[in-house]
């Protein structure tokens, strides 16, 4: 079931005076943007912020009075079931964003996220958890649910500290499901959504929010990022495009200021002409002459096409380069080849 949701706003709103209307439509900031300021309508007015702030109360206190009427009471109810469904504890940003997109019947769900801030203000099974340190804004229906998601937001921070490293969306589930069973899926990403500790990134993996996987900083961090989710070497012009596509920021990455930026940090190797790969899936410097001795000095004797699987685990590079390189090495009698 979907919503109207300007059509209830305007029954809504259809009592108020005409400031009225546009002091709860500016503050919420519905169907714009983002809202006002008490000052900024205000001046508008050319009225004290302490006015604009009567003035909304009054309203919301007549809009109070209709939510028990027709859709209004229906999209209200809508709302509630949305966040019971989700643990009965929710990050304002999270369900403003969610519910409009999920139950509004527009295509600006965007500009629509200031009626859901405004059904949550006037619903009076709705309560608000204000933002700290350790907790997002949030809203919840029982204290019960909401002492619960902060127990389960700690013991999920404490386990990122423990094994330290993002997890699939998927495995976070898994894991907040492992200490409560009872958790749906929508809840259990619900309750750590709440913390401010723990974000996700844009590939929807999780961590602390500090980790560079979460947030990178700059074009290593990025580069890093990208490279382990394509999973093979790459020219550094393909790092450069990856970034860009991948919509770190608005600022674009520069091929060569990747391939700079590369060069220095001791997480990537280059492998070949301006071919990047990462050191942690076990490739390494050095010319495959080089690593050719290395291979035959801790495993002795090998046939060419063991030497070639070899050496492409660390090196990329086309196997008839190592099989040209082998011209340098001594030839068994039985078709081995060692160090000479």
């Amino acid at each position: 079931m979907t919503f109207d949701a300007e059509t209830i706003l305007n029954n809504v709103l259809s009592d108020l005076p005409t400031r009225s209307r546009d002091v709860i439509i500016s503050r919420f900031g519905i169907g714009k943007k983002e809202g006002e300021t008490l000052e900024a309508i205000g001046q508008r007015y050319s009225i004290t912020r302490e006015r604009v702030r009567q003035i909304e109360a009054d309203a919301l206190k007549s809009i109070k009075e209709k939510r028990s009427q027709g859709q209004f009471a229906e999209l209200i109810g809508a709302l509630e079931g949305f966040i019971r469904e989700h643990g009965s504890v929710v990050d304002e940003a999270t369900v403003q964003r969610l519910f409009a997109r999920t139950l509004f019947n527009t295509e600006n769900h965007r500009e629509w996220e200031g009626m859901v801030a405004l059904l949550l203000t006037v619903g009076a099974q709705f309560k608000k958890a204000a933002a700290n340190d350790e907790f997002t804004t949030r809203w919840y229906i029982d204290a019960a649910a909401l002492a619960r998601q902060e127990e389960i937001a700690k013991k999920v921070i404490a386990h990122f500290k423990k094994v330290d490293k993002i997890l699939e969306e998927a495995e976070l589930i898994s894991f907040v499901k492992s200490i409560a069973p009872d958790l749906s899926d929508k809840a259990a990403l619900s309750y750590v959504t709440g913390s401010t500790q723990v974000k996700a990134n844009v590939f929807g993996q999780w961590g602390l929010k500090d980790w560079p996987e979460i947030r990178p900083r700059g074009v290593k961090d990025k580069a890093h990022l990208v490279m382990k989710q394509h999973g093979k070497p790459l020219h550094f012009t393909e790092v450069a495009s990856l970034i860009n596509e991948t919509g770190f920021s608005d600022r674009q990455a520069l091929a060569q200021t990747v391939h700079n930026e590369l060069i220095k940090d001791m997480r990537f190797v280059l492998v070949g002409r301006g071919m990047y790969a990462l050191r942690d899936w076990g490739y390494e410097e050095g010319t495959v002459r080089d690593i050719i001795e290395d291979e035959l000095k801790k495993k002795g004797p090998m046939k060419k096409e063991e030497i070639v699987e070899a050496v492409l685990t660390r090196r990329f590079v086309k196997p008839s380069t190592i099989v040209l390189n082998l011209n340098q090495f001594k030839k068994t009698e039985d078709g081995k080849y060692t160090v000479a």
